[in-house]
């Protein structure tokens, strides 16, 4: 009985002669006799003792990375011997494994990419397909990223021909030796000249008379830069068919395509033709620095200093960092030996995610080694954040000057940051043939990461505002210099209490000792005059008796000015002057700080300046107060809020805390005679228990505001909110 039911069950199971299956995509492939085009060539690279292959289409120019597999079905493809033999030959001497649909894979992945010949009727809806998605990738090329919308020009084969013997030197050890000291002088001229060469800042680079210099400068500085790369390429035996232009914010940017460099076996040289901008750049940024430091002001010195500019910053920001996909990039990925190292990241963090949270089956899995793990696990999200947090500053520079541009730009890189992953991500779960018989469950997991993400944003941490202070006196407890000299004697040990007229401190001024004689010797002459002038002429003995009241009211200023060389206490109390050693010799301005007199009972307190956009937040929502010392950085000592300011104030309690004194406040820079804060502050006045010494006098103090604890969410509006008032004024 049970036999017969098996025999029934598997009568069922068999195909019905009136309902034929189709046949697999396998079944289909693995008569046909492929052949590889005669034009297309292989390449062999090893990675991490893996031997890789790349594929050449010449008569397109592409190259192909290709896995071992595809390789070695290509080099059995002869265009006589069937699919299905040259699986089995190869399966048996243990080359490659797979299922069916696997090798029916690479077989359609390589016809796509066009590098062989199958004979098969082509099929007219996958044509059509990859002709719409080929047109679709094209037409939105321009909005996923401007840095590559390319304009193909002409092919620089002939001129890389004619040039390539002429630039032999540029590859000899003598020039190497050049370059190291050009540069080096270069960044040693540019230290003794810093503070001139960074004038103005950005502000000034992105200033309208600026730009205009700034689009002709460009151009011709990347030109020069690709011709490195082509030049490199073309030594080593490569070719560069194409120089084109692509569009970076509006700005047309010479490149070259110098990817035929992928097919040299040393990674060596691809690194060398990586770098070769680089080296291009920094060698026109130092000649540049010889010509700015030798021009007069004028056209020929803004050219110089853009080019110093443009590419130190390209250098840096973006040619010069491997987080951003320029040569640096490029440079990183030979030595490491991992290519497409960004591409490959997101693909693991993609596989992670799918694999691990959206539960894709187990057999799912990621080919890498653990040291490409690690490498994927780190490129991809610092490469995120920082290509975020570079395009998110142009932007709000931009949109200092040209609000509607870095507005755009602004929009555009958050939706690139959060909403095209959102969209991707939503598009495969509810979409992709993977997660079909367990879409439902997919998507309920998808939703909890979603969930979780959102609920990381109402977090509580803790809440802070850092500002900064001076430690401060009553104005009168500054003993001050009424003349200037230079500090001979203490008379007094610091912590001595002493009363009004106390000699403190003795300077000397040998000029004011010499102006008094003169004035005495002028006095003596004028006296002289005048006896002969009253016997001779009243008209010049009334001159004579205004020049002589002239000269006795200096005698009666430099006298006093000389008494002022003994500094007296102006009222009782406690000197605080410092170390003897420290002072003796040194010079004292008059109106300078020559110690302090301090009442027993007057204990000093911080001044804090706390941006007016915290001020009314700090005052509502405060919990504590901790403050440092900036010589003692290590203690932190408690503290009290005593008092603030009624209203926010544009002056600030002490010049210390200005960009000037090394603070964080910027002063507007017309007022010169009154400094007033470009942004407005509230002053706190802080009390703290212990710590304070005599020395801690007009120093600078770090202050902590605890405001408690607050949603992650909460704090990053804040932040955005305070940059924006900031920034923008409003």
């Amino acid at each position: 009985m049970n036999d017969m039911l098996a025999a029934d069950a598997t009568r069922d199971m068999m195909p019905s002669p009136m309902a034929p299956t189709q046949p697999s995509r396998w079944e289909t492939l693995s008569g046909l006799k492929p052949m590889v085009r005669a034009d297309v060539s292989f390449f062999r690279h090893v990675y991490h003792n893996v031997a890789a292959y790349i594929a050449h289409d010449r008569l397109s120019n592409r190259y192909h990375r290709l896995t071992t597999a595809a390789h070695a079905l290509l080099r059995r493809m002869d265009g006589a011997t069937p699919l299905a033999d040259i699986r089995r030959d190869l399966e048996k001497k243990g080359e490659i494994e797979g299922d069916d649909a696997e090798f029916a894979q690479i077989v359609d992945q390589l016809k796509s990419l066009e590098l062989i010949r199958t004979g098969e009727a082509p099929n007219p809806r996958a044509l059509e397909q990859r002709m719409v998605r080929t047109r679709r990738a094209k037409a939105i090329a321009p909005f996923k990223n401007p840095l590559y919308v390319r304009v193909p020009l002409f092919d620089l084969t002939r001129v890389l021909d004619y040039l390539e013997p002429a630039m032999r030197w540029v590859f000899s050890p003598v020039t190497a030796f050049l370059f190291v000291m050009l540069v080096g002088s270069a960044i040693t001229m540019a230290g003794v000249h810093w503070e001139t060469l960074t004038e103005g800042g950005l502000d000034q680079f992105i200033s309208a008379e600026n730009l205009m210099i700034v689009w002709l400068v460009y151009p011709v500085l990347k030109l020069v830069h690709e011709f490195g790369h082509a030049v490199v390429v073309r030594h080593y035996g490569g070719n560069v068919r194409e120089l084109g232009l692509m569009f970076l914010l509006f700005v047309p940017v010479p490149y070259v395509d110098a990817s035929s460099s992928i097919t040299f076996r040393s990674k060596w040289h691809r690194a060398f033709v990586d770098g070769a901008g680089i080296l291009v750049e920094l060698s026109m940024a130092s000649i540049a620095m010889f010509v700015w430091v030798a021009a007069e002001p004028g056209i020929v010195r803004s050219v110089a200093h853009n080019v110093m500019l443009i590419s130190g910053i390209s250098t840096l920001l973006f040619n010069g960092n491997p987080l951003q996909r320029f040569d640096s990039y490029y440079l990183l990925c030979d030595l490491i030996e991992i290519p497409n190292l960004a591409l490959k990241s997101t693909k693991y963090y993609s596989y992670l995610i799918k694999r691990y949270i959206i539960g894709l089956d187990r057999e799912y899995e990621f080919e890498a080694l653990p040291s490409e793990r690690r490498w994927f696990l780190f490129y991809a999200p610092f490469s995120f954040a920082y290509r975020s947090m570079v395009l998110v500053t142009i932007a709000i520079h931009l949109a200092e000057r040209y609000f509607f541009v870095g507005a755009m730009l602004g929009c555009w890189t958050v939706f690139n940051m959060f909403g095209m992953p959102v969209l991707k991500g939503s598009a495969f779960l509810l979409t992709s043939p993977s997660l079909s018989g367990k879409r439902a469950q997919s998507v309920f997991r998808g939703l909890l990461l979603a969930g979780g993400l959102v609920a990381l944003a109402f977090v509580p941490v803790p809440d802070r505002v850092v500002a900064q202070g001076v430690v401060w006196l009553p104005d009168d407890a500054a003993v001050r210099a009424r003349t200037s000299g230079f500090i001979t004697a203490i008379h007094q040990q610091s912590g001595a209490q002493v009363r009004a007229g106390d000699l403190l401190m003795t300077l000397a001024n040998e000029k004011l000792l010499t102006d008094r004689r003169k004035v005495l010797a002028e006095i003596d002459a004028l006296k002289q005059q005048l006896d002969a002038d009253n016997a001779t002429d009243q008209v010049a003995a009334s001159i004579t008796r205004q020049r002589m009241a002239n000269a006795q009211e200096r005698l009666a200023t430099t006298t006093r000015d000389i008494d002022a060389l003994s500094v007296r206490a102006p009222h009782d109390g406690i000197y605080e002057a410092g170390i003897e050693e420290d002072l003796i010799g040194r010079f004292l301005p008059r109106g300078g700080e020559a110690g302090y007199l301090v009442e027993p009972d007057i204990a000093p307190v911080i001044k804090v300046a706390v941006p007016a956009i915290d001020g009314d937040l700090v005052r509502e929502r405060l919990r504590g107060v901790e403050l440092r010392f900036a010589g003692h950085l290590d203690d932190v000592i408690p503290g009290t809020v005593t008092s603030w300011s009624p209203t926010a104030t544009l002056k600030l309690p002490s010049p210390v805390l200005s960009l000037e004194g090394g603070g964080p406040f910027a002063l507007k820079p017309e007022a010169n005679s009154r400094p007033e804060l470009v942004n407005p502050v509230f002053v706190a006045t802080v009390a703290c228990c212990a710590g304070l010494t005599p020395e801690n006098y007009g120093d600078r103090a770090h202050v902590r505001f605890d405001l408690g604890w607050e949603p992650v969410a909460v704090l990053i509006y804040r932040v955005v909110r305070r940059n924006f008032l900031k920034r923008f004024e409003v």
